[in-house]
């Protein structure tokens, strides 16, 4: 009884990807006034130069980016950005940033003590669905109020709203940004730490359509930690309500169909579609790729096979907002499409583009009836473990297919070809191959619903652990959807061979023009083709020698001096190459087919 080996099973990218919720129309809310101290240390010169008072209450600040003990000191590679920019991290907000106050000046709304109090007024009022704040809490948690001041004088209040303290919490927008003591200057560096956080405040129904003019917040409760508020950002309002993407349609070679869904209360007009080979979201002077399209459904053409695409869609509205956000992105991959030849494959990287490995069971008569992948990458003859396609054998009952591209052949003339041999499982060794072990070759002119033996190894065969190529001249083969399968199988008889069979160098190339055929002075026929045993000569005039090779180019028989009447009954059937060659140097080459 052999050893049980696990072979793994290559899982199929998914085609589609794409946001299931509405995009959000984030837009960051910059704050005029209110602040009330600087807190981030910055620029070159002691932390006590550029801040007014730390953000814990025990001496320790923020520090940023640009920050330098003096002009020789070693740049750091940590703290707030110096553009002030937070690109918040929130899984559930992408695309959300945050724009903080002046780093040299005072940017942070501090409240130490239960009942301070401040306002932080905004530069453009906005209305908004949802306002998302950015916070921390020094030296522990604290608690505040919140009180959103409308245009119209009317207020939303968010009570007892915690912050979390600076280390070590969850949901935070931005993470290491590190800190320095304003008593020693010492520089403190983290990867997670300190943290600010994004805290949501859901606006009411009744007053999303309200700009938002500021926001007053109050330290409350007894907890000792100190309140930090740095900056506000909105998901602004819109009755303009950005497209929801829906699965990916029909896909081909070169079109995918695209859909979307938009609320009912959305007046859409129309639709812009930007679609790219890169996931770089569009802005809203982003020129569509395809403007104005009506419905929610549309094929996109003219793409290129076997390519990942990135897309968006926006509404066009007849309401009072008359453009949306972009959506979020969808992402689809076209099929694979027909290769015109000359292709050659050299399993690096494997299985090589649109090669199909998933797919067990069954016979060349029935095709593939599972999803196992059996062909793995290896070493060519085990020297290596890249760079080739092998199958173990070794069980029994283990059939493994490996497809290939399709091929457009419809010009015709060309042959195929690939590099094959056979290994011990460990090792370069010779081995034999097990007494109903089967490795065949098949071509199928439908795309893979039929399929054709063109060459069978079995033991009778002994394939070798040398490279051996092999070459086929698709004659009559000329479809616009052929592709080709290696299929082998252990079959029921528990062999004590374990052997690997190895494929590198896979081609499709044209046929060349032999030079005896080029140069050839005199030509011959045979009939008949097929033959069954007796293979005839039109003439036998000034013949020297002929030759027979099968279309791995191996010499099977020579018959000097022949008559007209060659007697080729033990020749296994198969497509052969018939050399003649005349007394004068010149020769004749013609293919013959045994029955």
């Amino acid at each position: 009884m052999k050893i049980n080996r696990f072979f793994g099973v290559l899982n199929l990218m998914a085609l589609f990807s794409a946001s299931a919720v509405m995009a959000q129309n984030f837009q960051t809310m910059p704050i005029s006034s209110g602040y009330s101290a600087d807190v981030i240390a910055n620029g070159v010169g002691s932390s006590t130069v550029s801040t007014t008072i730390d953000v814990d209450g025990v001496n320790f600040a923020f520090v940023a980016r640009d920050f330098q003990l003096t002009p020789t000191s070693p740049v750091i590679t940590y703290g707030i950005p110096v553009d002030g920019i937070i690109n918040s991290v929130v899984a559930g907000t992408p695309g959300l940033s945050y724009q903080m106050g002046n780093l040299s000046g005072n940017n942070s709304l501090r409240l130490a003590n239960a009942g301070e109090t401040g306002t932080l007024t905004f530069a453009t009022p906005k209305a908004a669905f949802k306002l998302y704040m950015l916070s921390t809490s020094g030296s522990g948690t604290s608690n505040v109020d919140v009180v959103v001041n409308f245009t119209d004088n009317t207020t939303q209040t968010f009570s007892n709203i915690g912050l979390t303290d600076w280390y070590n919490g969850s949901n935070y927008a931005i993470q290491g940004i590190g800190r320095i003591s304003r008593l020693t200057d010492v520089l403190e560096s983290s990867t997670t730490n300190p943290r600010l956080y994004q805290a949501l405040l859901t606006i009411d129904a009744a007053n999303q359509t309200k700009p938002i003019q500021s926001v007053t917040v109050t330290k409350v409760g007894t907890t000792t930690g100190v309140s930090n508020i740095f900056a506000f950002s909105a998901d602004a309002y819109t009755d303009c309500s950005a497209p929801t993407l829906q699965p990916v349609g029909t896909l081909s070679a070169n079109s995918a169909q695209v859909s979307w869904t938009v609320p009912a209360t959305t007046q859409a007009a129309s639709y812009d579609i930007y679609y790219s080979t890169t996931n770089t979201a569009p802005n809203s002077a982003t020129t569509p790729s395809i403007p104005n399209v009506s419905g929610t459904s549309y094929t996109i053409g003219g793409l290129n096979p076997t390519t990942t695409y990135y897309y968006w869609v926006r509404t066009n509205c007849s309401g009072s907002t008359s453009q949306s956000v972009w959506s979020f992105s969808g992402t689809f991959t076209t099929l694979c499409g027909a290769v015109v030849p000359a292709y050659t494959n050299t399993f690096s990287p494997f299985p090589g583009g649109c090669w199909n490995l998933s797919l067990s069971g069954g016979t060349p008569s029935t095709g593939p009836t599972g999803t196992s992948a059996y062909w793995i990458q290896d070493g060519f003859l085990n020297n290596t473990t890249t760079g080739a396609a092998r199958f173990n054998l070794y069980s029994t009952n283990r059939t493994g297919w490996m497809k290939t591209t399709p091929f457009n052949l419809s010009a015709g003339g060309y042959r195929v070809k690939f590099d094959y041999g056979v290994t011990a499982y460990t090792g370069t060794a010779a081995s034999a191959m097990g007494s109903d072990d089967i490795v065949q070759f098949l071509v199928s002119n439908d795309g893979g619903s039929t399929w054709n033996v063109l060459q069978t190894w079995t033991a009778a065969e002994a394939p070798s652990n040398t490279s051996t190529t092999y070459t086929y001249d698709l004659v009559g083969y000329n479809s616009a959807n052929t592709v080709f399968a290696m299929y082998a199988s252990d079959g029921p008889v528990d062999d004590p061979q374990d052997y690997n069979f190895y494929v590198d160098n896979f081609t499709v190339e044209s046929t060349p023009l032999a030079t005896s055929e080029v140069n050839a002075k005199k030509k011959v026929a045979v009939h008949p083709n097929p033959f069954k045993d007796v293979l005839y000569i039109s003439d036998d005039k000034d013949l020297k020698s002929v030759t027979v090779t099968d279309v791995s180019g191996r010499v099977v028989t020579t018959i000097d001096k022949p008559s007209k009447e060659l007697n080729l009954s033990t020749l296994k059937t198969g497509l052969y190459l018939v050399t003649v060659t005349f007394k004068d140097g010149s020769q004749s080459v013609v293919k013959a087919i045994k029955q």
